[in-house]
């Protein structure tokens, strides 16, 4: 639901929200991450409910034509003028401009993609949008071009845009031509291949489709033809389905009567426990206590400049690493990396083993920094379970001293440290001369 309304809301978003039952088969491959998403206009700028007309609307006014031309026809008209293409661009352009300009405007536009973030287990998208909202809000990396094929598999989550991009004016395709010319390349081309692939091999989830685009229907009835009846159940996902234009689509699609974001935010609910997805919460957290640590961190950098304690060097750097891991968490939210339980747990256990491996090695420097990241990420964990759990030490390190604050830690007697730590701090202090008001400062490496 979205959480601006309340329950009894019956605005366009709202209504458009309609409970449905949640077919296993397909709660089965989005948490095995067997699913590939098509994504159409209705999820992003043409969404009518979103803004105050679509382009074909604006096109159409400012034509002053009164024919229903299909969408390409439309195109044509206007790019048929004196510099047409060039005002066409423009246009759209100005458009996208103006919707990211405003948060009115762009957290309704992108509420499907922040739907589909947390999600770490779909890693593929087909779009026929040229915005780049994919990109921006889930970090997935753009597919444009057959010469792009090449870094598919470097690429942990990809939005394949088969109608080009904003972020490319030369690769939109919009009117007739442009159409004929991308059919040709998904039809014939590599990167036309893998779409092919992903269809066949992948349960597809149409969304924010209208089942209007001809050369798209034809890719499908091809494969369908190649594939002769055996692709996998696809589903279709609308709030308003017209079954009689889905029964004469290529293929059989599995109406779902649901708003798209609202689907996907459902699956998000339906698959937490399952997959183990963190709440968003969690993140709040994590931002709360980078501001502290934050804080703690230049306190400590000021000790350590007036007295130069050798504990604040290493104290230092479990800040350092604190401070890095919730900045890379909360960075790389939108990318789902750590949205996944078990993708966070091997980072804490990985950490685990190099706090032991450089501790045993006497780089207490670096054992520390390994601390403070591993640390960073058990907070995440923690608070995934529990809001109410315990916030980490701002103060630690890794060997046998107990230090609970900044003035305790300049109280702790130098000779009490261990001989390794002492031997490491003064090496360190030669690098840091009282004089010269430098601060010891660990960088995000190992």
């Amino acid at each position: 639901m979205n959480k601006s309304h309340t329950d009894e809301c019956v605005c366009a978003i709202c209504s458009n929200e309609k409970d449905f039952d949640f077919p296993e088969h397909l709660l089965d491959k989005i948490a095995n991450g067997e699913v590939v998403v098509f994504a159409g206009a209705g999820i992003s700028t043409e969404n009518r409910s979103l803004c105050k007309s679509t382009l074909y609307e604006e096109v159409q006014s400012e034509l002053r034509s009164a024919a229903n031309l299909p969408f390409p026809k439309l195109m044509d008209a206007y790019c048929a003028q004196p510099d047409g293409r060039i005002k066409l661009l423009e246009k759209i352009k100005r458009r996208f401009d103006y919707f990211l300009s405003f948060d009115d405007f762009i957290r309704p536009m992108t509420r499907f993609h922040r739907a589909i973030s947390p999600l770490y287990m779909i890693n593929d998208v087909v779009t026929t949008n040229w915005d780049d909202f994919f990109e921006r809000t889930c970090d997935f990396d753009p597919f444009v071009y057959d010469s792009d094929l090449a870094f598919w598999d470097a690429s942990k989550r990809r939005v394949m845009k088969i109608h080009g991009s904003i972020t490319n004016f030369g690769s939109l395709v919009a009117t007739t031509s442009d159409y004929e010319e991308s059919f040709k390349r998904l039809n014939d081309g590599p990167l036309g291949a893998q779409l092919k692939s992903l269809i066949a091999r992948k349960t597809v989830i149409y969304t924010g489709y209208s089942l209007s685009d001809e050369n798209y229907l034809r890719l499908l009835s091809n494969i369908a033809r190649l594939m002769q009846g055996n692709l996998r159940q696809s589903y279709f996902i609308s709030p308003k389905i017209d079954h009689q234009k889905l029964a004469s689509a290529p293929i059989s699609l599995a109406p779902i009567e649901t708003d798209g974001s609202f689907f996907f935010e459902s699956a998000r609910d339906q698959l937490a426990g399952r997959c183990g997805i963190i709440r968003d919460e969690p993140f709040y957290h994590c931002a709360t206590l980078l501001d502290e640590v934050a804080e703690a961190h230049s306190k400590t950098a000021d000790a350590f400049i007036r007295k130069q304690h050798p504990l604040l060097i290493f104290i230092l750097s479990y800040q350092d690493g604190l401070i890095h891991a919730l900045q890379r968490i909360l960075r790389m939210q939108r990318t789902g990396e750590y949205h996944s339980t078990s993708s966070v747990h091997a980072r804490i256990h990985s950490y685990e083993h190099r706090v032991e491996e450089l501790s045993k090695s006497k780089d207490h420097w670096n054992a520390a920094y390994a601390l403070g990241y591993q640390t960073g990420m058990l907070f995440l964990l923690l608070k995934s379970v529990d809001d109410d759990g315990p916030t980490p030490p701002l103060f630690s390190v890794p060997f046998n001293v107990t230090v609970r604050s900044l003035s305790g830690a300049l109280k702790y007697p130098k000779e009490k440290l261990p001989q390794s730590v002492r031997a490491q701090a003064s090496r360190i202090l030669k690098r840091h001369p009282k004089d010269a008001q430098l601060v010891p400062d660990h960088t995000p490496y190992l």
